[in-house]
């Protein structure tokens, strides 16, 4: 049984469905869209940006290994 858990996004603008894309940047921290399991941590992101604080949250079931 695999558990659903809720992750969150910090930003100034909702994003209801994000897009997952592929790109040629792998280094860490580089272009991506970041989530974390902690509203709290979202919610300083979403600080940090100019405009609104708007943190999105998430309903995600982990995929096998």
């Amino acid at each position: 049984m695999r558990m659903e858990i809720i992750i969150y996004h910090g930003s100034n603008v909702e994003v209801s469905r994000p897009r997952i894309l592929q790109n040629e940047f792998y280094k860490d921290f580089g272009c991506g869209f970041y989530c974390t399991n902690f509203e709290k941590q979202a919610k300083c992101c979403a600080m940090s940006r100019k405009g609104k604080t708007v943190v999105n949250y998430y309903k995600y079931k982990p995929g096998k290994s």
